[in-house]
């Protein structure tokens, strides 16, 4: 069976290329991402096509008003041409919101328009950019943390190299004073062992005579 080595130099460093390379990754796809939907929520692309279309009803709303057909806010309209400018007209009202109800975003001459429209509300370029700057800081964030970890061995030796002169000299201050109170106990301590020897060695004496008097 081979015997294959997992803790080695060669496979730490490519490992460490690896997650590198994914962090890269992360970070371009977030940024990518995100920077699409910012732009998209700040330079609001579709305008140009929300004014071609506005014109077009506008032509319609015309054609149908020199017919002599009168709009009316309170008539109950299903179908027909004087549906039609009723619909139009609500639609290019700028006081209101039309288009977000479905009677106008369904409807076949206004849904174009208002698909145009709602997508560039403010409503839904704020939310772009919200998700936007989301996902950067997430990609940042996470891409970060990916690439932090494949900097740990120098990190560790950094903070070892900083801390060493510090503990070198801590160690050089303390020293003497570390062999001043080991001296005073060895002294303090010296008559005490004396003593303990000394009543070890006559219990051994009269140990040995109490052999030779049996």
């Amino acid at each position: 069976m081979e015997n294959k080595e997992y803790l080695t130099e060669e496979r730490y460093q490519k490992t460490n290329k690896k997650i590198i390379v994914v962090s890269l990754m992360i970070l371009l796809i977030g940024l990518s991402i995100g920077g699409f939907l910012v732009y998209n929520g700040i330079a609001k692309p579709n305008s140009s096509k929300v004014d071609s279309l506005q014109k077009v009803l506008e032509e319609k709303k015309k054609n149908l008003e020199d017919k002599g057909i009168i709009y009316d806010d309170f008539a109950k309209y299903t179908d027909g041409e004087a549906y039609d400018l009723k619909i139009i007209t609500d639609a290019l009202d700028p006081s209101f919101s039309h288009c977000e109800f479905d009677e106008y975003k369904n409807n076949s001459i206004t849904k174009e328009y208002c698909a145009a429209k709602n997508s560039i509300s403010d409503f839904n370029c704020t939310s772009s950019i919200m998700f936007g700057t989301f996902i950067i800081i997430a990609s940042c964030m996470f891409s970060g943390v990916l690439y932090m970890n494949t900097k740990n061995r120098e990190m560790a030796a950094y903070r070892a190299q900083q801390m060493m002169p510090i503990a070198q000299e801590g160690m050089e201050k303390i020293a003497p004073t570390i062999g001043k109170v080991g001296k005073e106990i060895a002294e303090d301590m010296a008559p005490v062992y004396g003593d303990i020897a000394k009543e070890i060695s006559k219990g051994i004496k009269e140990g040995l005579k109490d052999e030779d008097n049996n």
